[in-house]
C-alpha cells in the first residue's frame, strides 16, 4: 500500500519502524510481538492517521503550486 502523497524512495520500499511511523505505512509490514505472544501493529490508528492527513495536505499544497506556475506561464 502506498499513502497519497508519499515519496517514491528506499525508505518506503524496505521500511523499517521507524519509516513506518513517519510515513504512516500499514502496520502489517513492522509487527511487534506482545508479551502474550500476539502480534500487534507498531503505530496506533489515532497516530497513523494524523500522519496520513499531513502527507496528503502538503501533497495537494504542492500540486496547487505547481498548478498555479503552470498557469502563470501562459
Amino acid at each position: 500500500m502506498k499513502a497519497y502523497g508519499l515519496p517514491r524512495n528506499l525508505d518506503i520500499e524496505f521500511p523499517d519502524l521507524v519509516d513506518i511511523h513517519h510515513y504512516a505505512l500499514k502496520t502489517s509490514t513492522g509487527q511487534i510481538k506482545s508479551k502474550g505472544g500476539d502480534f500487534r501493529g507498531s503505530v496506533k490508528t489515532k497516530n497513523r492517521n494524523k500522519l496520513r492527513r499531513i502527507w496528503k495536505k502538503s501533497a495537494r499544497a504542492s500540486n496547487k503550486v505547481a498548478i498555479l506556475k503552470e498557469i502563470t506561464h501562459l
